[in-house]
């Protein structure tokens, strides 16, 4: 996946990196000509080494004077300010906002009131972006203490790093963090059917830090949860975010249940709307890439406008991609990689068909004749038949992408209630369509002599005849929508003397409808080939209609008999709903000599929903409910959080300029599996000025989905799987499981980083070590070629023997008799010899460690400023237990699994609004332990570039910015890897898009 680079403008988050007065720092040399405010203040921000908040709104059209001399920063900023409508907000350590300078009240005829302006709550962190007022006070994702020290490594993707990607959703740019793993939850890891872990029912794109799971990545949107997407309502669905309304993206890649429970195991990801917008902007986006017919657009519309006490904000934003088919990527269009130095994966259950032998040496159904192309079917001799087998290929009509278009729509108010309450409201919805074409239906089925067109090369009675009917039907048809909407209403009130309570209850709700199309009944199937008698109940009639004819070439069915057996289809309603009251109160305790100690203390009540319906038309002659899932559980919790701080301004030391303990813990009480306690501990010493080291250890959970704890024995299927010697018939089982416990993790950080005064240089590097254990999966489900051969699997294996054994033969009659279970023909009871049990279950551990590196510069350039950012991961270890009796393997660097070495550096450069970005990003090399031989995966470096401008001209171009990317820029396809899907790539670690060029125009208004 692309990487991106974090921080560049902002580094990693050093709003509040040092306490004090801002004007203690030493005297700086200035030598900067007149020059247009915003890059007057870059350069600034560059010798300095401050951070500064400030709106394009407010420096646009204005001057800056030149500035020489060696000044104390202070003077040097009065100095640039001079004369200009612009004042310091705040200015506290490194961090100085801008804003408005207050107006004077003009005189008038009568006396009136000045109006006051708006004031701005402490509601969260704010980086001020284009349209929005600064706001004063902040709080970090990863901490309830406003003002909070991060002591976790924490990432920050502003607007500017935003529209400098040339990205156009929120999946893309999480996808690009080299934090980021696209193993799960994403639309093409679901399409090639190499994410085996989540029911991704909607197509939709989750987070997944470190590799530890979308559902264990917590998705925020303004600090509140969102539902839960897909099948079991456990992961976040990324598409329901507008882009275009995104302040600022923070990401604490860190364990963090101590403050936010479920969930923040590998990380917290927390969206920051716009709140404060006065004014109106309008963007339109058209991206294509430039090979195939992957096209996408956007539009979004925001406005919003200020009063004395309060503010409104609105914004719509509708996007439409088409789908990419395989056939446009040379990796994708056939399931024979032989062109490309891998295998054939084409199969022969095929069009004209293939007749099946029984292979005893190997235990399964071998290709032993193909059906001649060409021909209908109608004069086959024994003799027409010639040794061998045709070929389906998969890849045939399939998309790689599903088509998708949304429609988000984004509220926000805030109004001053009194000089001390100020009350906010906020709503989102979003709905989003899906379309993808997955591989023709095929299989394996009889033909006895009771078909009329029944042939047998071999003379005997009955043949096994591998068929795909994609000549006949065509691919089969995924579709659906998504529905998302949320809601939250609170309030901040000041007590003084440092005391702020907020509060908030909201309701977050998902719906997902998936349908399953265009596919084979096989009662039907079984109905029109002669092996049952015609059934008075359904509208076909073999007399009437004809018999299903298995031997021609695809023309040699009748559009009554083809629609008959081709109704099949499966639908699932997926919907999931979080509701939430919330009270937390931070403010301080009492005075050190390091400072003021400082609390957050709260509590919590959540609300979790999920239901599932649906039915299933596959192998009955009506449809068959679903067994649905409808439970509810409710989870209690309670807060706390100090900074201490031992040591700061008023006691440094040589060696100490500052040290700062926080402590926090969190109890939660779960309705359904009981309680969970999760504590952490952060420790930052600056040593010296610039100089900051830090550490964090803390304990995080996920608790299981009520999905994977209430849901009943919901399948039984036969199927094979592979066995010493061949391939064996086994009865497979799934469902929930009421016993399970939560995932557990520990996790412990050590970081560094070095920025010194005035250089406009940071450098920050961390370490990551995390223990996850009790993770809860599906091993036997999930390892489907190991599970009858290795003995760690043995707990989920019960051998049975029903041809000699009554007891084992009254057991599986009685699973086959389960509601929905789904037994083949071909597969009869007696053939069977294990029972695997693929429930959820609590069996794996997974180890990951590893380095984080980021870099950033801003210097002056040319007249203009350029920024140098660098974001690396570096994988140690990401070793996975898959049971408790199996060894820990190391999967670092492999086929599915995280790369070991993910980076992306980009440089950019502004001048008098024109401005470009070069990127580069990076994935290392691994290796692919599934393949025979081994192979190497070479690694994969793409680059990206973006040409903008935004005219700095009064009148009719004032507000306007044009941009034009280009995403892998000299069109690198992906490493080849050799996937016995018949994909020629990775969809863990590369993407399919190839060359992307996007157009996107911005207008203030």
């Amino acid at each position: 996946m692309r990487k991106m680079a974090i921080g560049a403008a902002m580094g990693a988050l050093a709003i509040a990196a040092t306490e004090g007065s801002a004007s203690a720092a030493q005297p700086v040399e200035f030598g900067q000509a007149a020059a247009p405010m915003d890059t007057a203040l870059r350069s600034y921000a560059a010798r300095t080494g401050r951070q500064l908040f400030y709106t394009s709104a407010l420096v646009a059209g204005l001057t800056a004077p030149a500035l020489a001399g060696r000044l104390d920063p202070d003077e040097a900023l009065r100095r640039l300010l001079r004369g200009s409508p612009i004042m310091v907000v705040k200015a506290r350590g490194k961090l100085v906002v801008l804003g408005q300078r207050a107006q004077a009240p003009q005189p008038t005829a009568t006396k009136a009131a000045t109006p006051r302006p708006p004031r701005r709550k402490a509601t969260e962190a704010a980086a001020p972006t284009d349209g929005e007022q600064p706001e004063p006070a902040i709080i970090v994702t990863g901490s309830n203490i406003r003002g909070q020290v991060p002591t976790g490594p924490l990432l920050v993707l502003d607007r500017t790093e935003i529209d400098r990607s040339g990205y156009g959703t929120v999946a893309e740019l999480v996808a690009a963090l080299p934090q980021n793993f696209g193993g799960t939850a994403t639309e093409d890891s679901l399409s090639t059917g190499s994410d085996r872990s989540f029911p991704n029912t909607g197509f939709g794109s989750g987070a997944n830090l470190r590799g530890l799971g979308s559902d264990a990545t917590l998705v925020l949107v303004n600090g509140r949860r969102m539902a839960g997407s897909g099948g079991k309502g456990d992961f976040t669905d990324l598409s329901s975010i507008p882009v275009g309304s995104i302040a600022r993206i923070e990401i604490l890649a860190d364990g963090a249940s101590a403050i936010y429970g479920s969930d923040a195991v590998g990380g917290v990801i927390n969206m920051i709307l716009k709140k404060d917008f006065e004014g109106a902007e309008t963007r339109a986006r058209f991206g294509s890439a430039t090979s195939g017919s992957l096209r996408d657009y956007q539009f979004s519309q925001l406005a919003g406008t200020r009063w004395s006490t309060g503010h409104i904000m609105a914004s719509y934003e509708y996007s439409k991609r088409a789908a990419l088919p395989s056939a446009d990527r040379r990796f994708t269009r056939s399931a024979d990689l032989r062109p490309l130095g891998g295998d054939d994966f084409r199969n022969s259950y095929s069009i004209p068909a293939t007749v099946l032998r029984f292979d005893p040496g190997l235990g399964t159904y071998v290709p032993g004749f193909a059906v001649p192309d060409g021909q209908d079917g109608t004069g086959l001799t024994p003799g027409s038949f010639t040794p061998g087998g045709n070929f389906n290929d998969l890849r045939t009509g399939t998309d790689i992408l599903p088509r998708q278009s949304r429609h988000i729509g984004y509220v926000y108010a805030e109004q001053e209630a009194s000089g001390a309450l100020t009350l906010f409201a906020e709503g989102r919805y979003a709905h989003r369509s899906f379309f993808l074409r997955s591989p023709a239906y095929f299989g394996i089925f009889p033909v006895t002599g009771a078909n009329p067109w029944f042939v047998s090369p071999t003379g005997a009675g009955v043949d096994l005849l591998g068929y795909s009917f994609l000549r006949e039907l065509g691919p089969i048809r995924n579709q659906g929508s998504v529905e998302t909407w949320s809601a939250a209403a609170g309030g901040t009130l000041e007590l003084g003397r440092g005391w702020t309570i907020d509060a908030y209850v909201s309701r977050a709700s998902e719906r997902t409808h998936n349908r399953t199309s265009n596919y084979v009944n096989s009662a039907f199937l079984n109905e029109a080939l002669g092996l049952v008698p015609d059934d008075p109940t359904t509208p076909f009639s073999t007399a009437r209609d004809g018999f299903f004819n298995p031997y021609g070439s695809g023309a040699s069915n009748s559009a009554t008999l083809l629609g008959f057996i081709g109704q099949a289809a499966t639908e699932e309603l997926d919907r999931s709903r979080v509701d939430t009251v919330n009270a937390k109160a931070d403010g301080d305790l009492f005075d050190l000599p390091g400072g003021t100690v400082r609390v957050a203390i709260g509590a919590s009540i959540r609300w979790e929903h999920f239901e599932r319906h649906g039915m299933n038309f596959t192998d009955t002659v009506t449809p068959v409910p679903l067994i649905p899932t409808d439970d509810s559980r409710r989870i209690d919790a309670g807060f706390i959080e100090l900074s201490v701080p031992l040591v700061g301004a008023d006691n440094a030391m040589p060696g100490i300029e500052r040290l700062l303990l926080t402590a926090a813990v969190r109890h939660e009480d779960y309705q359904d599996f009981g309680t969970t306690t999760n504590p952490k501990l952060g420790l930052l010493w600056e040593p010296l000025s610039g100089l900051a080291l830090r550490g964090s250890w803390g304990t995080s959970f996920r608790a299981p989905s009520s999905k994977e704890i209430t849901d009943p024995l919901q399948a039984v299927t036969t199927q094979y799987v592979n066995a010493a010697g061949g391939r064996t018939s086994v009865l497979s089982l799934s469902g929930g499981n009421p016993n399970l416990k939560p995932e557990k993790a520990q996790a412990w950080t050590l970081g560094a980083s070095w920025s010194p005064p005035a250089s406009g240089f940071r450098v920050e590097l961390n370490w990551f070590h995390t223990r996850f254990s009790d993770r809860i999966g599906r091993p036997a489900f999930e390892n489907p070629t190991r599970v009858l051969r290795d003995p760690a699997f043995s707990s989920f294996v019960t051998l049975v023997d029903p041809i000699n054994n009554p007891a084992d033969l009254a057991r599986l009659q009685a699973l086959a008799a389960t509601p929905g279970a789904s037994i083949s023909i071909a597969q009869p009871l007696d053939s069977l010899r294990a029972i695997v049990d693929g429930r959820y279950a609590n069996s794996a551990r997974t180890i990951v460690q590893g380095l984080d590196a980021q870099l950033s510069k801003t210097l002056p350039l040319a007249g203009g400023t350029a920024v140098l950012s660098v974001n690396g991961s570096w994988l140690m270890d990401f070793k996975t237990q898959v049971t408790s009796a199996a060894p820990a393997v190391e999967r670092v660097g492999t086929v599915g699994n995280p790369s070991d070495l993910r980076a992306r550096a980009s440089l950019s450069w502004d001048r008098r609004g024109v401005g470009g970005t070069f990127t580069i990003n990076h994935v290392g090399g691994y290796r692919d332990d599934l393949s025979l031989p081994r192979r190497s995966v070479g690694a994969w470096t793409t680059l990206d570039a973006q040409l903008r401008y935004a005219p700095e001209r009064p009148g009719w171009p004032k507000g306007l910015s044009i941009a034009l990317s280009i995403t892998n820029l000299l069109a690198t396809d992906p490493p080849f890897v050799n996937n016995a899907g018949g994909f020629g790539y990775d969809p863990a670690n590369a993407d399919p898009l190839g060359r992307v060029a996007s157009l996107q125009l911005t207008k203030r208004w």
